[in-house]
């Protein structure tokens, strides 16, 4: 009975066995190769995830890879810039295994892992961060640089792995520092820039409010020589008008007298007025009900006040 249970257990640990050597798994962000007895080709490239199938123990053997992005940063290098100045630059590069085509081939045959993938590919990428030499210091940290072009020149030299399955997506900058004895003199030099941008700004700003003035200037010119012209038409016509009026006022003479003053004592008395005057002075003699009148019974001022300088 002992021996029937172990040939059982034995038999049930060897078909386990068995399926575990015939099959295998790839996660969603992965490639697998898969080599048949040593031997690989274009088939051997395994992308969909899932459970798969292969020959029992040593004679298909699966390695798997990572194809999410990576990240490799440099570190930090000294540099000099096409116009002198000493610089320290960091750069990084987002890159994955190229999925397309024999893209994850080339890459089993070129680099054991990913990690080891990392650790060759950095050497290239510093020797493709060096291109940041062919520019000047302003290029690349001015207010008009240039930094996108020189990052894209890191990323057009590392094209070369590409035949090894790798993709380069995308390259920067991430750091630029200036030595201790070139940053004052670089400091220095640019503030000499700013200040000399700024005067011509400043001198543009001054030219054009001169033009806005001297044309404002213009304009109010034209403006106020039509208004003093059509003023003197308006004034010739009143004139006219008025002379026609004093001709009418001239046949009754006391009447357009007292026109004049009732116009007065109106205009006087137009708004919230206290007035403290005697009433023998016109017009404020109009409000007197005792005034003497003449013949036409206007009412007329006391003839006996007598101006201050009479004898």
């Amino acid at each position: 009975m002992k021996k029937t249970v172990a040939i059982v257990v034995g038999a049930v640990i060897l078909v386990v066995l068995l399926v575990f050597s015939m099959t295998y798994s790839i996660s969603f962000n992965e490639v697998g190769i898969r080599t048949r007895f040593g031997k690989i080709d274009e088939t051997s490239i395994v992308r969909e995830p899932g459970l798969h199938f292969r020959l029992p123990f040593f004679a298909d053997s699966v390695d798997t890879f990572d194809t999410r992005v990576q990240l490799l940063e440099s570190p930090l290098d000294n540099l000099q810039t096409k116009d002198g100045q000493q610089i320290v630059v960091k750069a990084f590069m987002l890159w994955k295994i190229d999925t397309e085509g024999n893209g994850p081939l080339a890459f089993y045959q070129s680099y054991p892992s990913i990690r080891e993938a990392n650790q060759i590919l950095s050497t290239q990428f510093r020797d493709a961060v060096s291109t940041l030499s062919q520019y000047d210091f302003e290029e690349l940290i001015g207010v008009e640089n240039i930094l996108d072009e020189a990052e894209q020149s890191i990323l057009d030299r590392m094209d070369s792995v590409t035949n090894e399955g790798i993709k380069p997506l995308y390259t920067g900058v991430s750091r630029i520092i200036l030595k201790e004895k070139t940053s004052q003199a670089v400091i220095s030099r640019m503030k000499a820039r700013r200040d000399t941008l700024a005067e011509n700004e400043r001198a543009k700003g001054v030219a054009e409010a001169q033009r806005i003035t001297s044309q404002a200037q213009t304009t109010a010119d034209k403006i106020l020589a039509f208004a003093s012209q059509r003023a003197q038409e308006i004034r010739a016509r009143g004139e006219e008008q008025a002379a026609a009026y004093l001709q009418q006022m001239s046949q009754d003479e006391n009447l357009a007298i007292f026109l004049i003053w009732l116009d007065a004592l109106e205009q006087a008395l137009a708004q919230n007025t206290t007035v403290i005057l005697e009433t023998d002075f016109a017009p404020w003699h109009l409000m007197n009900m005792d005034s003497p009148g003449e013949g036409s019974m206007i009412p007329q001022p006391d003839k006996k006040i007598e101006s201050p300088d009479s004898p």
